[in-house]
């Protein structure tokens, strides 16, 4: 945003409410460095963790890039909203960039979602041959026709693993559990499917206490984040079904990069493709120490379960999403990147 829209969303737009001032954000020291354009970038996850480190280096390369035309500036641990209400506002333009799971943004690209369908994408290799390929281009082309946006990048790629406040030690233990879920059809449906678990979406930021107070018996997660937001506290037993290879686009707002004008947003898609392999390469190399380091602590119990006998019940739900999203050939080309096809 240009210093002039910067202010008035402060006024008008996603701050309010927030507490949210200028000097409280660190606003003014960018403006006083001499930058032309101040973006506003938010997720949803704690400081520290890998997608805060990704989005902070994407910040530093985009300075570095324009010679501190443009700055970013970041906003952690769902200060500026749901990761629903922050897609709102890159469509509206009082958002600049963000970083979403797929299921956030499936109201706005319902597409999106089948980067994250449950027991689909399970492997690295996979994951980088969807997202270097055209499957990754086909999906971008849906999101930016319907939303005005662009996936500058991908972060990710930690397994997911499931956790809950009662002991579990296999997939037969979960049925008939209350399960947080995003807030996507596809994601309810599949769980349901493949573990027999009953579906509840609980926004993210409340899921501490959803845990806690027994709104929900359990939820899945990849292990850095159960780690950093203390998941594990009211919900020691995780089950290591390694479900997902996460993909998170860093996602900003067309009006953004028509502002920016062709040279500077060219540099920022540029920092925005480094970021990514930056945090990419960082969040693999940090998931399974983690997980180890969780196992090794007094009172959580994780346990491996083999969760190839879900897919048969599961395949039909992901075949009628494709279908319906007019997308079956995707599907099929993720398929085939699985390992062993």
């Amino acid at each position: 945003m240009t210093k002039t829209s910067r202010r008035s969303v402060l006024g008008l737009g996603l701050a309010t409410g927030l507490g949210l001032t200028a000097s409280a954000c660190g606003l003014s020291d960018a403006l006083n460095e001499g930058a032309e354009h101040v973006l506003l970038g938010g997720h949803q996850l704690a400081a520290g963790t890998p997608f805060d480190k990704g989005l902070t280096k994407f910040g530093e390369l985009v300075a570095e890039k324009t010679s501190g035309r443009v700055r970013v500036d970041v906003h952690p641990n769902a200060a500026l909203g749901t990761e629903t209400e922050m897609f709102q506002g890159l469509i509206t333009g009082t958002l600049d960039i963000g970083i979403f799971a797929p299921g956030s943004i499936a109201e706005f690209s319902p597409e999106m979602s089948i980067l994250s369908m449950p027991f689909l994408v399970i492997d690295r290799d996979q994951r980088d041959g969807l997202l270097s390929g055209g499957i990754a281009e086909r999906l971008v082309g849906l999101l930016t026709e319907r939303t005005k946006t662009l996936p500058l990048t991908y972060f990710g790629g930690s397994f997911r693993q499931m956790f809950f406040t009662q002991p579990a030690t296999r997939l037969d233990d979960i049925r008939g559990r209350l399960f947080r879920v995003q807030p996507s059809a596809v994601l309810t449906d599949s769980f349901a499917a493949a573990v027999g678990v009953q579906p509840s979406v609980v926004a993210y930021n409340e899921l501490y206490n959803a845990l806690q107070q027994g709104v929900v018996d359990g939820a899945d997660n990849e292990p850095v984040f159960i780690d950093s937001q203390k998941f594990y506290e009211p919900a020691p037993h995780i089950l290591q079904t390694n479900h997902e290879v996460t993909i998170r686009p860093l996602i900003i707002s067309q009006r953004t990069l028509d502002k920016l004008g062709p040279e500077l947003g060219a540099l920022v898609m540029e920092a925005g493709a480094e970021a990514g392999e930056y945090q990419r390469r960082h969040e693999a190399e940090i998931d399974d120490s983690i997980l180890g380091d969780l196992a090794g602590r007094d009172g959580i119990v994780v346990t491996p379960v083999d969760t190839a006998p879900v897919l048969d019940s599961v395949q039909p739900v992901w075949q009628r999403y494709a279908e319906q999203w007019g997308i079956p050939d995707v599907l099929e080309q993720i398929i085939d990147l699985r390992p062993g096809s």
